[in-house]
């Protein structure tokens, strides 16, 4: 079982999306900074996560000398401990040495030996994801693109919609 978080970002849609009474969407998780159990070796996620990877040329590129209309700019990591494997989202990060070094933006629910707010450091194979706004538009975020897929579509649609996302894989 692999722990993922949607995005903080959810947080400023979930007034917009309205779900039953007493059900967890992923925008309601997000919003309160949950995570979300993901079978080991998921296809959803694990294509998510590729495409992030292979994507992290062109995001470091922006990254490094981004337009004014840029924001927000986060990678995701997991991180292990006796406990279990949790993914984090790290903002803002920096190159550091052969790796990269940044601050946790979630607070852990499973990984005990971190708070939000640590500095952590890790090698670019660790990074599963990125993130950052363009001109009010989500860019990035696959694993939350793979999330999205187990919401109610009018949700999901709603949440891409919002933020611009595009979840073509």
């Amino acid at each position: 079982m692999i722990l993922v978080r949607l995005t903080a970002i959810a947080a400023t849609v979930a007034a917009l999306l309205t779900a039953p009474a007493g059900a967890q969407t992923a925008v309601e998780k997000a919003q309160r900074d949950e995570i979300f159990q993901i079978p080991q070796g998921d296809s959803d996620m694990a294509a998510a996560m590729r495409k992030a990877r292979s994507s992290l040329p062109e995001f470091f590129a922006v990254a490094k000398s981004p337009k004014p209309s840029m924001k927000g700019f986060a990678v995701k990591v997991g991180v292990r401990d006796g406990n279990g494997h949790e993914f984090f989202w790290i903002a803002p990060f920096e190159r550091k040495g052969d790796g990269y070094s940044g601050r946790l933006n979630n607070t852990p629910r499973t990984v005990k030996n971190l708070k939000a707010g640590d500095t952590i450091t890790f090698a670019e194979n660790e990074i599963v994801d990125w993130i950052y706004i363009d001109d009010g538009k989500m860019k990035g975020n696959y694993t939350a693109c793979a999330l999205l897929k187990r919401e109610p579509r009018q949700q999901a649609e709603a949440f891409k919609k919002q933020y611009g996302l595009d979840c073509s894989l």
